[in-house]
């Protein structure tokens, strides 16, 4: 015989009494009240969930609408790359101003590197993709390609916008 059995056994006129006048009732109630913590913890959380869902989705469609409405201009446009390197030139010329209170050597190492990216861009990448590709995947390659370098500058010029205010803030 295992434990259970043997206890079974061993108890077994204790199974054959009644059990106390109104335990049924206050069993009852144990249940109902834990059935109310419980209904009320699940309402808190689909709610917290559901603002959640709703606050990521704002987040989510309004970053969207950002990146979209800037790179839309140059995917309607007949010739995207030089649309896009046109853009990355704005962007180059915005870097040169924020890198004027960097030392030289600094200076020149964020302007090599936007250089790299301009120079990289128009190195001729479209010729890298296979013929045998639609031209509407073709073109989207492309402009993915391309608008991944103009963000990679942007970044850059928002990481020296940041660096630009300490600065001033540091010097006032």
């Amino acid at each position: 015989m295992n434990r259970l059995e043997q206890y079974i056994h061993d108890n077994i006129s204790l199974f054959d009494e009644e059990p106390e006048t109104d335990h049924f009732e206050r069993l009852q109630q144990k249940m109902n009240r834990k059935s109310r913590r419980t209904t009320a913890l699940r309402w808190y959380i689909s709610t917290a969930a559901s603002i959640t869902i709703i606050l990521s989705a704002g987040m989510m469609w309004q970053h969207a609408g950002k990146r979209n409405d800037s790179m839309v201009m140059c995917e309607n446009t007949m010739d995207i790359k030089n649309c896009y390197l046109n853009k990355m030139n704005v962007v180059a010329g915005r870097i040169e101003l924020l890198t004027k209170h960097l030392d030289p050597w600094d200076q020149h190492q964020v302007m090599t590197d936007v250089q790299n990216i301009i120079e990289a861009t128009g190195s001729g990448f479209e010729n890298e993709i296979p013929e045998e590709l639609p031209a509407g995947e073709a073109k989207l390659i492309l402009s993915d390609y391309y608008r991944q370098n103009l963000e990679s500058l942007v970044m850059i010029a928002k990481k020296l916008a940041i660096i630009n205010d300490e600065y001033q803030s540091n010097n006032k």
